[in-house]
């Protein structure tokens, strides 16, 4: 998974990167992109090994890429997403967008509702020149064409047509119904606002106690449509993420902070994108992988090899709470946990999938 981080300049967003990831970028993304892959948090993977004993363990991952951040546009600055900034966007699966709920000694008052409102706007802005840039083209091209090349670009003409008139009415690419051939046909532009997006509302000491509570005040709930918001208070979770592992939990229990953010984040990341996890299990290798849900057995394989993928015959899928509450392989089987599956099974969260292929 590769979440892109933005938000504007002293929302703090490259503080939530530290305490996502664990790493204190020297330039703190003023000028250039940070980046780091970090291990998915998983108690399953801790339990698995623990019964597998294995030689390697394998967590699931996910790239964070963390921005310059944007000007306000109340600032005189050149508002919205640079050249590299959308070069570093283009290859993101969805967008973490950071919005400043704390006093950032500055005199910007906190408006949080605005300050959503503003980040949308640039990026409706960003998609709707993608498409005014190229409409006048594509309407030349239809007059000069014929047959199927002709056929593609009225396609593409009609698709991008509904996402503008969305986009002109304060709608995202990703609310626009659109067939399969029209979806194909703009995949190419990577609109911003065709991808998932989890708000982050920072929010400063003072309010940590509250947690998602903050969301009320700010009239947000936690999903509004296709958006999901959550609240973090990053100064205080960077602090966890940059401490050695042995005194993290008294500073914890200090604050009062049942887990790090960072878990909760990334799971509301895996659920914004529509992401579970399968594993494979043995003495060699425990290994967490990332499917998207509805994905079959089949493509389980894929994601594991290709030649496992070519070579199926059938899967064996267990769920892991009834492997360790089994004991093993062989007692799962016995109690009928254990079971034999085609290549349309469509795997479930927690599933172990061991594959058989020629």
């Amino acid at each position: 998974m590769n979440i892109g981080i933005i938000g504007f300049q002293t929302s703090g967003k490259t503080t939530v990167f530290t305490a996502l990831t664990g790493i204190e970028p020297r330039d703190a993304a003023r000028t250039k992109t940070n980046i780091a892959v970090v291990k998915v948090p998983d108690p399953r993977v801790d339990a698995l090994v623990e019964h597998a004993q294995p030689k390697k363990i394998v967590h699931a991952t996910v790239e964070y890429v963390d921005l310059a951040g944007m000007d306000r546009p109340d600032t005189g600055g050149k508002a919205g997403l640079g050249d590299a900034q959308l070069a570093a966007l283009a290859n993101t699966e969805a967008l973490l967008v950071v919005i400043r709920a704390f006093d950032d000694g500055a005199g910007i008052p906190v408006d949080v509702p605005g300050d959503i409102e503003a980040v949308n706007l640039e990026l409706y802005l960003t998609d709707l020149q993608k498409i005014e840039n190229r409409l006048p083209r594509l309407e030349k091209t239809i007059g000069k064409v014929s047959g199927a090349e002709q056929e593609r670009s009225k396609i593409e003409k009609s698709a991008l047509e509904k996402v503008k008139d969305a986009l002109e009415n304060n709608r995202p690419v990703r609310s626009v119904p659109l067939s399969d051939a029209e979806e194909k046909s703009i995949r190419g532009f990577t609109f911003l606002t065709a991808k998932p997006m989890l708000v982050l509302i920072n929010t400063g000491e003072k309010d940590l106690p509250r947690g998602n509570d903050i969301l009320k005040d700010c009239g947000l709930s936690e999903r509004t449509g296709d958006v999901i918001h959550t609240a973090l208070c990053a100064r205080i979770e960077s602090e966890i993420a940059l401490l050695p592992q042995d005194e993290r939990a008294d500073f914890l229990k200090n604050y009062n902070i049942s887990e790090p953010g960072a878990g909760r984040v990334i799971r509301l990341c895996h659920e914004l994108l529509g992401a579970i996890t399968f594993f494979t299990v043995g003495p060699k290798e425990v290994h967490a992988w990332t499917l998207l849900k509805g994905s079959t057995a089949l493509q389980a394989a894929g994601k594991i090899h290709s030649d496992i993928e070519r070579g199926f015959i059938r899967a064996e899928v267990v769920p892991w709470d009834k492997l360790i509450h089994a004991g093993g392989f062989p007692q799962a089987r016995k109690n009928a946990d254990l079971r034999l599956e085609g290549k349309e099974y469509i795997v479930q969260d927690g599933d172990i999938v061991h594959i058989l292929c020629n």
